[in-house]
């Protein structure tokens, strides 16, 4: 066997054995990139049957635009309930025995969310107030990648059904810093994720600030709850929201009252199912 020869058997071997590494390598590495775009996990009994739902990217998320790569913008009013935010794709799976059952994606629910921003954005390190004070300081943006990532899924029964199978999400903020959002999970009547509408307009997503939704999830009956009051940011209107839930359905009124001159409440507008 002449010398080159040998050099190419050894040569071929290697490469096979390099291969074959390589292979055993990526099949390892897969589950954890898998994991690694696992947002937020929640175990949740839906009639009796223990499930894991997921928030989960659909690939690696960015620093939004209200993220700590920008402390001063992510301690103004746009960015309320945003800072610090990660911006992608991003999806709420149901898990039973480790199955996929059930997926919704959640991006399309954030057109409104920030002007100049796309996809998904949810908040991942908490904002405190103190930030406002020392946003300008050295090393602020990397003391906040430090805390403990924010938990975004808290289940509660907002339409009063008497099963805790929903949450509240963030999806836009209004002047100033007025949290609005969605509520996502499952009813009787519709077993599969989806976002809650309202009695009138049961297929189109119902956003409200999250005061609101508060409101409903602890009344025992109709509730009224304050929206925009006379004079906030100049408004000659007063805007309210009246709330109640009829067997597992929302009713959301939205109604517009006149103000007075010294900014109280006057007569009424205009009233809109929403």
């Amino acid at each position: 066997m002449s010398f080159m020869f040998r050099q190419l058997l050894g040569f071929t071997f290697a490469m096979i054995v390099l291969t074959g590494l390589a292979k055993m390598f990526a099949q390892t590495q897969s589950p954890a990139s898998a994991n690694s775009l696992i947002r937020e996990e929640q175990r949740i009994l839906v009639n009796g049957i223990p499930e894991v739902w997921r928030l989960q990217w659909k690939s690696p998320p960015e620093e939004a635009a209200c993220g700590p790569q920008d402390p001063l913008g992510a301690t103004t009013c746009p960015c309320g309930g945003f800072a610090y935010a990660e911006n992608g794709q991003l999806d709420l799976v149901r898990m039973r025995n480790r199955k996929e059952i059930d997926r919704l994606e959640l991006t399309p629910l954030f057109e409104q969310a920030l002007s100049d921003q796309k996809g998904a954005i949810v908040q991942n390190w908490p904002f405190e107030l103190k930030d406002i004070e020392e946003s300008d300081r050295e090393g602020f943006s990397e003391r906040v990648r430090t805390r403990p990532i924010v938990r975004l899924m808290y289940f509660a029964d907002y339409n009063h059904d008497g099963k805790s199978t929903e949450f509240f999400l963030q999806t836009g903020v209004a002047p100033c810093a007025k949290i609005l959002g969605i509520v996502v999970g499952l009813t009787p009547n519709n077993p599969k994720l989806h976002v809650f509408g309202s009695m009138s307009n049961p297929n189109k997503p119902l956003v409200l600030q999250k005061a609101e939704w508060e409101a409903l999830r602890k009344s025992t009956g109709p509730v009224e709850v304050l929206d925009w009051p006379c004079g906030d940011h100049g408004s000659e209107i007063e805007v309210d929201m009246a709330l109640r839930t009829i067997n597992g359905a929302i009713r959301a009124v939205r109604r517009e009252f006149d103000c007075t001159d010294d900014g109280k409440r006057a007569r009424l507008l205009t009233k809109e199912n929403r």
